[in-house]
């Protein structure tokens, strides 16, 4: 086994999202080396070992960090999807210049001295995400990288940038990219801190058209001012969003994930309303959107939506069942024991709460979010944020009320007296009922403060 020593130096920098996060004063999770003046040959003289496919890059005989030859690129196809790649006399300034963004194009000598031909640093300061140059046009992706870090930096993009990725979209270079990416860098997105911000990139350069139309639907779409005065069901959708991010912060990135998707998701059958109900015959706006909770009028929407990124299943399904009770749950309130029940068979949560023990939680967080991400209206005319949502506690009893009712005994019992299977059945949907109803009435019959502070009413 080689030594540190034993392997032999070369003229190498450190480049990239290191470098970045460096100056941004964050610990960065990665290194990334570019070599100058070598060749495969040379690197696999020195003990590295050949991992790219299509780009010279290496690994590390001791460390199995990678190393990459510094290296020019040529788009030869639409979408990057073919190119040729060169590294034989390519300096340091030609490698960064094939990057994306200015912020990406600095590199680090192994001294700790920078070296940033692109202006980088001064970008970085400003909060600017700048194209280094034309070649950023080759591939299509960065146009949701870009969303995506003015996301997790909270930069804004700069004018020319987002004039040539409006460009890139006008020749339908989007339409080149697989599933699979476009989906990693929308998780990615999502995952941030505020990731409305991707949106508003995407919808700034017309991108959103494109990879998001379900969502770009929603723009228009009026809905009734006395419960949504905020606007139309597009700015909805993101305020919602805005609030699903905010309750979701401190989870895990799968329940994150589901949340903030459902948040985004859940009203895109409002695009498909009846125009009878949105406006009256002289044009006034009745915003009125019966049904959009029911799979008909959402599934092929979240269908089609869920192919194109390929999204993954359990994610699509949350979405689903988010969808279809949202208006249940903040009507729940309103909803006796055979509704409850029914919800309680909607969401599937017999089977998901065997494996999953916050299914039920992170539903009432996106329809919590759901309530959040709107205004009322006032009768003075001014607006107000609603102020609480005891629904989500409420939701969570009930549906745990009607799990804790095991149907194995019951119907192996009435089976054993020679009742029917639907006999069986019945009798434990009746017990379901009635141990949510056992719930509902001790709920009713606690002094105020002591249901309030059960249900988490809050101001």
């Amino acid at each position: 086994m080689l030594k540190q020593s034993e392997v032999p130096t070369m003229n190498c920098y450190l480049v990239g999202g290191y470098v970045r996060d460096k100056l941004l004063g964050l610990d960065p999770s990665d290194r990334d080396f570019v070599v100058i003046n070598e060749s495969p040959d040379s690197m696999r003289s020195r003990g590295y070992s050949l991992v790219g496919n299509h780009f010279p890059v290496f690994l590390h005989p001791l460390s199995g960090e990678e190393y990459a030859l510094a290296r020019s690129e040529k788009s030869t196809g639409k979408g990057h999807s073919e190119f040729e790649c060169a590294w034989k006399g390519v300096t340091l300034e030609d490698d960064l210049y094939r990057r994306d963004y200015t912020i990406n194009a600095m590199a680090e000598t192994t001294d700790g001295v920078l070296i940033d031909p692109y202006g980088g640093a001064n970008d970085l300061e400003a909060g600017m995400l700048r194209h280094v140059s034309p070649h950023f046009a080759e591939d299509p992706l960065r146009i949701l990288r870009g969303a995506r870090f003015a996301a997790k930096l909270g930069f804004s993009v700069a004018p020319e940038t987002i004039d040539l990725m409006r460009q890139m979209v006008g020749e339908g270079m989007l339409e080149t990219l697989s599933a699979e990416r476009l989906w990693k860098e929308t998780e990615k997105a999502m995952l941030t801190d505020n990731p409305v911000v991707f949106f508003e990139v995407l919808d700034a350069c017309g991108a959103l058209d494109r990879v998001f139309p379900e969502l770009a639907a929603l723009r228009g779409i009026p809905q009734r001012a006395d419960f949504h005065s905020e606007g139309d069901a597009f700015v909805h959708t993101f305020m919602v969003l805005k609030e699903g991010a905010l309750y979701s912060a401190k989870l895990d990135d799968f329940r994150k994930l589901r949340i903030r998707m459902a948040a985004l998701l859940h009203d895109l059958g409002k695009s498909r309303t009846d125009p009878k109900h949105l406006w009256d015959e002289e044009g006034n706006v009745l915003g009125k959107h019966p049904g959009h909770e029911e799979p008909e009028q959402f599934e092929p929407l979240l269908n089609s939506l869920a192919e194109r990124l390929k999204m993954p299943s359990n994610i699509k399904d949350f979405v689903f069942r988010v969808t279809h009770v949202h208006q249940n749950v903040h009507a729940i309130f309103s909803a006796k024991g055979p509704g409850l029940v029914r919800m309680y068979e909607r969401l599937d949560a017999a089977r998901a709460l065997r494996h999953d023990p916050h299914f039920l939680e992170d539903i009432a967080i996106a329809c919590e979010a759901d309530n959040y991400g709107r205004l009322i209206l006032k009768d003075d005319g001014t607006t107000k944020r609603p102020e609480n949502y005891a629904q989500r506690e409420y939701f969570c009893r009930a549906m745990r009320a009607i799990f804790e009712v095991a149907p194995g005994p019951i119907v192996k019992a009435l089976m054993g007296e020679g009742r029917t299977l639907d006999y069986a059945l019945e009798k434990v949907v009746a017990a379901q009922r009635s141990s949510v109803k056992a719930m509902i009435a001790e709920q009713r019959a606690m002094p105020k403060e002591d249901r309030d502070q059960l249900l988490g009413t809050r101001a």
